[in-house]
Parts: structure tokens; C-alpha cells; sequence
């Protein structure tokens, strides 16, 4: 019993983690890099 649960946490945390991003998740992610005032710093 305790496998069981174990397991159906560790698939729920997968799937939060590992979900493809939405557009507007994305559309939120661009717009809010695109309007910063610091300058981008290539590594």
C-alpha cells in the first residue's frame, strides 16, 4: 500500500514538472523578459 502511494506521488510530481507549457504560460514567460530594462548576458 505504501508502493502504491509512493508511486502515484511520484507520477503527480512528474507530470506538474514535465508538462508542456501552455502558449499563454509562454506568452507570459516572453512578455516579462521582453519588457525588463537589464541588458541580456551571453554566458
Amino acid at each position: 500500500m505504501k508502493t502504491l502511494i509512493l508511486l502515484a506521488l511520484v507520477i503527480v510530481v512528474v507530470l506538474v514538472l514535465f508538462r508542456p507549457f501552455s502558449q499563454r504560460e509562454l506568452d507570459r514567460y516572453k512578455n516579462r523578459y521582453k519588457n525588463n530594462d537589464w541588458p541580456d548576458i551571453e554566458v
